[in-house]
């Protein structure tokens, strides 16, 4: 797999969290532990994608 494939791949995982990280503050009684979780989650990704470019 190139690097830009793999860049497309960590991007479309990142817009993927960030759906569910809304979905879930758009919640009554958003989870705090999971709402964690994601953006941890996403600040992972955001830091690999990052060293890539």
């Amino acid at each position: 797999m190139s690097v830009s494939h793999y860049l497309v791949s960590l991007k479309r995982k990142y817009a993927y969290l960030n759906t569910l990280i809304q979905d879930e503050l758009s919640r009554p009684l958003p989870d705090s532990i999971l709402l964690f979780d994601l953006k941890i989650k996403r600040l992972r990704l955001k830091e690999k994608i990052c060293s890539l470019i």
